[in-house]
């Protein structure tokens, strides 16, 4: 996101909402990693301990793991979702997800990225975050219903739909990398209320302890 033009990247709400929906755990140092594409284990070239505790270690079938050396606890309920961070990438490696039955789950839990060069180092550098977790409520999903409808059928939507579309046109035009910001607003091409103005990100606490 950094690198598009003027970060243009964070004037889209979804995608800065996602960045900021759960929490971060960072290296302290680079760590540099090489596997051969074979069964052997990754190598850890550098930086796999850190003030005597392991920080990553090669694992087989191309995977190097990140020692959390913490163990997650929520109230009955909830667990943890854990991977990537969101829109965070790493030249030569991608990240595994996981669910921890967390309000149970006992051990430290390990988390996983797959190198996808083979015979070359690849670098994660010193202060960018290689877990990313938040709490979800576990009983949502299998209490949720989906259904699907064809909304081109409603002919109110269309025409809505393209308003808005002539509307985002129209300014792009006249204002070249800017963003007509609906989705923040919550007004319709007319400056009719359709949803409610957003307010903000979300502001997590600080883990403390």
């Amino acid at each position: 996101m950094d690198a598009t033009h003027n970060k243009h990247a964070y004037q889209c709400l979804p995608m800065t909402y996602a960045n900021v929906y759960g929490w971060e755990l960072c290296l302290p140092h680079d760590v540099v990693v090489e596997w051969d594409g074979t069964h052997n284990p990754v190598k850890v070239l550098s930086g796999g301990e850190f003030n005597g505790l392991t920080v990553a270690s090669g694992n087989i079938s191309g995977m190097v793991t990140f020692r959390t050396n913490c163990a997650f606890q929520t109230e009955s309920g909830y667990d943890l979702w854990i991977g990537g961070s969101p829109n965070y990438f790493v030249n030569g490696a991608e990240p595994l997800s996981a669910i921890i039955p967390s309000s149970w789950w006992p051990d430290p839990f390990d988390m996983n990225w797959k190198i996808n060069k083979i015979n070359e180092p690849v670098v994660f550098e010193s202060g960018s975050p290689f877990m990313f977790f938040y709490i979800f409520d576990n009983s949502l999903l299998q209490n949720t219903e989906v259904e699907f409808s064809v909304l081109y059928e409603d002919r109110e939507f269309v025409e809505k739909r393209k308003k808005y579309n002539e509307m985002k046109m129209k300014n792009q035009a006249e204002n070249p990398w800017t963003w007509t910001k609906g989705i923040k607003t919550g007004l319709d091409a007319d400056g009719n209320r359709i949803g409610p103005e957003f307010t903000g990100l979300p502001k997590l606490q600080e883990p403390h302890g």
